[in-house]
């Protein structure tokens, strides 16, 4: 009867633990005035950062989900020190939500973005943690992008236990200095992407860290910016609740039994 319940606790563990996962699915070239709802795509929490009436900033989320759990501030990545945004919309996307903290209902046509002040140098740039409430869960993480005048970017995407995403040096679509396929253009707005990433943690409250840099040849003020995220956990399948709910009987008549 012991063995028959250990069996049952067993393959009840099996089904909760779960090895810390990056898996990428790809990047999204954003065209001029794409729409996003991020009350939809961030179930979890979103946010995104629009500077334009003051662009120094302290990392923190313009906007984000009210009772969201899980997107940090983003902060400087390489040996810069401070933080900014610009004046007019660097990300030309319209993102809608209905459930925000600062602003609850709204539409933000084109956001500002963050990037490092030091400008039109290799490896600097942003980055962003995101922290994962629940172990054992599949959470969608999308992560929207940008560039001005950077040959180059270099993605990394980090979880403790789980193997980097790394992009290695990837151009883009954008153009500068007369040359085609930079990260981004040297006008306004910049060349926008989105990554979308499905990552599953070892631990309650693991951060997913992501990060952005500079690459390859830099043009004057070039930099790259994080401009909004949003963050999606997985709902299971209604045959793995019954199958859980089954185990866990089968457990709760033996401990009677017993």
């Amino acid at each position: 009867m012991k063995s028959l319940l250990s069996l049952s606790l067993l393959a009840l563990a099996s089904q909760v633990a779960s090895a810390a996962t990056i898996t990428f699915l790809g990047r999204t070239d954003v065209a001029s005035g794409a729409s996003y709802n991020l009350t939809d795509m961030g179930t979890t929490d979103w946010a995104y950062w629009d500077t334009s009436d003051n662009p120094a900033s302290n990392g923190s989320a313009t906007n984000d989900m009210n009772g969201g759990f899980g997107i940090g501030s983003i902060s400087n990545f390489g040996t810069g020190s401070e933080l900014r945004g610009t004046n007019g919309a660097a990300i030309d996307t319209n993102f809608s939500y209905d459930n925000g903290s600062s602003s609850a209902v709204g539409t933000e046509n084109g956001v500002t973005g963050l990037f490092s002040k030091t400008l039109a140098t290799v490896d600097e740039g942003v980055q962003l943690g995101i922290t994962l409430a629940d172990a054992g869960v599949e959470y969608t993480i999308s992560i929207w992008t940008g560039g001005f005048s950077t040959q180059k970017a270099s993605i990394v995407g980090s979880l403790s236990g789980a193997s980097d995403y790394v992009s290695g040096e990837t151009g883009g679509t954008g153009s500068a200095t007369g040359q085609n396929g930079w990260y981004g253009d040297n006008v306004a707005p910049r060349e926008a992407y989105l990554y979308t990433f499905n990552v599953t943690a070892d631990n309650a409250n693991d951060v997913f860290n992501f990060s952005i840099a500079t690459a390859g040849t830099q043009a004057a003020n070039s930099h790259v910016l994080i401009g909004a995220a949003a963050v999606a956990a997985a709902i299971p399948e209604p045959g793995s609740f019954a199958f859980l709910a089954g185990l866990c009987m089968v457990g709760f008549v033996f401990l009677r039994r017993r």
